[in-house]
């Protein structure tokens, strides 16, 4: 069962003082009973102290904040959060997720039986049947969504549906055989990156359908300069391997 699987969600944040407290009231009354570990970048809008009113509420061990001084892109952040989850032993599972609540919490129970099921990594997937984007979405964002996967997908010849997704599962194990300190990109290329890491090594990937959803509360982290950084990290992944280096 999905529920035997011990489970820790990994949140990065910088600035989601509106959305950190009712996300993480979601995640924690998940049927899948996970703990949660907060990775705020010194966020100046206070996040990291509603964290810790949040964590008070329930029982010790449940709510983790890890507090990072420098704010150095979404790659960082996960590498730093992946580490701490890994180092206690505690969880057979580490799931990244976004803080903002555009991924669903109720896709968690389907992720992890998959991974019960004998998955090793478990992708929360937009463009499989049954997924989609938020119709609330302009149809550019939409446009730029659908053809930055496909570009990593052809180049890479990934054999997955949604290679940019960012909501993913990953088997203790399986995180904890890859050398994140290879995996060096620093925006949303690292969710293609690790992705490809665990294709090349051969793990069982799955990927179950979600509704990626727009956030409600502040302003997306996306820019052109992390579009560029992607596309560029994408081709050096084509020619050298997952960690992009000769």
């Amino acid at each position: 069962m999905a529920e035997a699987l011990r489970c820790v969600v990994v949140l990065p944040t910088y600035d989601e003082a509106d959305n950190i407290s009712g996300m993480l009231d979601r995640v924690l009354h998940s049927p899948v009973a996970p703990d949660v570990l907060v990775v705020d970048d010194s966020s100046p809008d206070g996040t990291g102290a509603i964290v810790e009113q949040v964590a008070a509420r329930y029982p010790q061990g449940r709510v983790r904040l890890l507090t990072r001084t420098s704010k150095d892109g979404l790659g960082a952040a996960y590498r730093a959060g992946f580490a701490h989850a890994l180092a206690t032993g505690d969880h057979d599972v580490v799931v990244q997720m976004d803080a903002d609540g555009s991924h669903p919490v109720e896709a968690l129970p389907r992720m992890l039986a998959e991974v019960a099921a004998g998955g090793d990594l478990v992708l929360g997937a937009r463009y499989v049947p049954g997924g989609a984007l938020d119709d609330a979405w302009p149809w550019y964002r939409k446009a730029l969504s659908r053809g930055a996967n496909v570009y990593a997908r052809t180049l890479l010849r990934a054999p997955v549906a949604d290679l940019t997704g960012g909501f993913k599962a990953w088997r203790a194990s399986l995180l904890r055989s890859l050398d994140l300190s290879e995996l060096t990109a620093a925006g949303y290329a690292f969710q293609i990156q690790t992705t490809l890491a665990a294709l090349q090594q051969g793990a069982d990937v799955r990927e179950v359908p979600i509704l990626f959803t727009e956030r409600t509360h502040g302003t997306s982290k996306m820019s052109k300069e992390i579009i560029g950084e992607a596309m560029l990290a994408v081709l050096r992944m084509r020619l050298h391997g997952p960690t992009g280096r000769r």
